[in-house]
């Protein structure tokens, strides 16, 4: 009896540290993930300061630049129909004037697109909110986003959230409109995107789920961060959608399996009642 009582007494020592160290390493888990959380968030607010300098700085000169290079083209134009058939090296010329102008007008606007975005991602209390529902938002955002993703995506629609939030329409479809166009980049041939939304007592999710090529493990964590792009593009537009959301006191949560796809959930306070 002795005997079977000291097992007993290990093999519940045993359990119990088990139990212990899950416990602890549950924990550690969370407190690290806590941690890294409040690191990227002052990241951004100290990025979103940083980019509203910038932006002011670069806003001014590119009107002017983008305005000249305009004219430039119109003035082009312009001699190149008074040219005569006997002056084909000036015609020659102004050819190479016309596509260097074009190149440093589609440059210019570029910049501006660059400019635009950081002006957002800075933007802290510029916010024009009101009730909305935000399953009227992603029908919105799918009809402007329909006419690019129609041939390759089929959509599945979900939508079980009814409780209205506070919010910017016209950022709110922004964010949702970056993540579909993410999406559907994501699937080479033929795919599909599942849009759902639901519920909790304080908060409503908005789920993107897509079955594209997905995102490696070690770029992952990077996705957020101000002009990092695995694509050719400013590498702004999730960290706009991100910092966007923050600012709505929401949450954005991204998992992603290489070859299976990746899942994108939004999360947003439940306006009060009344």
């Amino acid at each position: 009896m002795v005997a079977i009582s000291g097992i007993a007494c290990g093999v519940y020592t045993v359990v119990m540290n088990g139990i212990w160290k899950k416990k602890v390493d549950e924990k550690t888990k969370l407190v690290k993930d806590a941690e890294a959380q409040i690191v990227h968030m002052e990241k951004m607010a100290s990025l979103g300061t940083l980019a509203a300098g910038i932006a002011h700085e670069i806003n001014n000169p590119l009107g002017f630049l983008i305005s000249n290079l305009q004219s430039l083209i119109d003035y082009t134009q312009q001699i190149e129909g008074k040219i005569s058939l006997a002056e084909k090296e000036n015609k020659v010329l102004i050819e190479d004037m016309k596509a260097m102008n074009q190149e440093s007008l589609d440059g210019a606007v570029r910049i501006k697109k660059i400019v635009s975005d950081l002006r957002t991602f800075s933007r802290r209390s510029e916010t024009q909110n009101s009730l909305i529902e935000i399953n009227q938002v992603l029908e919105s955002v799918l009809s402007i986003v329909w006419n690019e993703i129609k041939y390759k995506v089929t959509v599945i629609k979900d939508y079980q959230a009814k409780s209205k939030i506070s919010a910017d329409t016209t950022q709110l479809s922004q964010v949702f409109l970056n993540l579909l166009i993410n999406a559907s980049q994501a699937i080479a041939d033929k795919g599909t995107i599942t849009m759902s939304t639901y519920e909790d007592a304080k908060s409503v999710y908005v789920k993107v789920v897509d079955t594209g090529s997905g995102i490696a493990k070690d770029v992952l964590p990077k996705i957020f961060d101000p002009f990092f792009s695995t694509k050719k593009s400013t590498g702004l537009g999730l960290s706009v959608s991100y910092n966007i959301i923050k600012h709505h006191g929401g949450d954005v949560k991204v998992e992603s399996t290489v070859g299976t796809g990746t899942t994108f959930v939004v999360q947003l306070p439940r306006a009060p009642q009344g």
